[in-house]
């Protein structure tokens, strides 16, 4: 017979990888998001590279795809993992957002089928979608609600910011009987997805970096999230008024190159894991540079267009790079390792750089347009792959 001691911790009980991959909300949101983006990317490369029919305009997988299946479920698993400690709250259960997972993703799965089989399910796509969405937001107001932290700007920027890409979807489901495309893509751009992103960076970069380097210390605007709420708010009516956006765009770019300038972010002695944030976040006033120039080619009328250059710019460049950024942190950091990058992750942040540059050039150079968004989709596609071969491994451990 065996003797046990009764100092002996007792053996954890064994879990299969499916119950370790919904164990904690990062995880099945990292996960569904990899395999939405890579399905809807395919998807497109098939449109644009074989000239393949898609039953629904890709609109709705460029703007309400991107922006509400796949960004949001990589930033809520993101948020669901760090509200609770924002707001000194337990981390919620799964029961809290598991429902929510499926009802999104089976919405995420009914919009690829609408492009490739019948446009009739674009509805449930939109309905599902909302419905999954919807119930997030509401385990993340319940935090805010119970929490008795005194200061919840940041959250509560958050919050607001969530709120209206609610409204962005509702105008996308408006868009097939009234014209405002304009509109559902700014919302859900700008206000939604650019505000959320931005209250993340500018609360978490100067967080990482502090702990990291000794002595240094951020010194934020207090209205900055203001300027930028407005800015935003001001190019969103701009554009779906269809005038030029030239003085919001302006407006943005030194806000932000001077916000930026302010915090001094010390890329020189910063190890990967952290420069890549501070990269990502430098892409802001490139973008809106690429905007106000836009604007000024308008107001001159030279018939010169910088196209989405300025758009992929955000998207591409911040977005992705930061998601990218945090997402490897937040893997690495809550299974027990240390953030860190090696060579091989270097190299991935630096073929996301490659991937901007080559979407920008798609639209100063026309001539090349559809071969270098076909080259473009091809590296969202590797970048995603190699991420995913690399760390996904981990979603489904103990």
């Amino acid at each position: 017979m065996a003797f046990v001691s009764s100092l002996t911790p007792p053996q954890a009980p064994k879990t299969t990888p499916l119950q370790n991959l919904v164990a904690m909300p990062h995880r099945l949101f990292f996960f569904a998001g990899i395999v939405q983006g890579l399905l809807l990317m395919l998807l497109l490369g098939l449109q644009y590279g074989l000239g393949f029919y898609l039953h629904v305009n890709t609109f709705y997988y460029h703007v309400f795809g991107m922006s509400f299946v796949v960004f949001t479920q990589f930033f809520v698993g993101f948020l669901l993992t760090t509200f609770p400690r924002y707001l000194a709250r337990p981390s919620p259960a799964k029961e809290s957002y598991f429902l929510a997972a499926i009802s999104l993703n089976i919405g995420g799965l009914c919009l690829i089928l609408a492009g490739f089989f019948w446009s009739g399910l674009l509805w449930p796509a939109l309905i599902l979608v909302f419905a999954g969405y919807a119930k997030l937001f509401w385990e993340l107001v319940k935090l805010q609600l119970q929490s008795i932290v005194a200061n919840k700007t940041d959250t509560s920027w958050l919050l607001g910011a969530f709120a209206l890409g609610g409204i962005g979807q509702i105008l996308f489901m408006i868009n097939p009987f009234l014209p405002v495309k304009s509109l559902a893509t700014g919302v859900s751009f700008y206000l939604y997805l650019f505000l959320v992103v931005m209250v993340v960076s500018q609360k978490m970069i100067p967080f990482f970096a502090a702990n990291v380097l000794q002595g240094y210390v951020v010194k934020k605007s207090h209205y900055f999230l203001h300027s930028i709420f407005a800015g935003l708010l001001a190019k969103v009516i701009l554009q779906s008024m269809e005038l030029n956006t030239l003085l919001a765009d302006l407006f943005l770019l030194v806000v932000l190159a001077y916000e930026l300038l302010r915090w001094n972010l010390p890329f020189r002695n910063s190890p990967p894991i952290l420069w890549v944030l501070f990269l990502s976040i430098w892409w802001t006033p490139v973008g809106f540079f690429l905007f106000s120039l836009d604007g000024i080619f308008k107001a001159l009328n030279i018939g010169i267009t910088l196209g989405h250059a300025p758009l992929h710019a955000l998207a591409l460049g911040y977005f992705t790079t930061i998601l990218i950024g945090f997402g490897t942190r937040v893997l690495l950091g809550h299974s027990g390792r240390e953030p860190t990058a090696d060579k091989y992750t270097v190299m991935l942040f630096m073929l996301i750089q490659v991937m901007v540059v080559v979407r920008i050039f798609a639209d100063l150079f026309s001539s090349f347009y559809i071969d270098q968004i076909v080259v473009t989709l091809f590296l969202w596609l590797a970048v995603f792959g190699w991420w995913s071969g690399r760390y996904a491994k981990i979603l489904f451990e103990k």
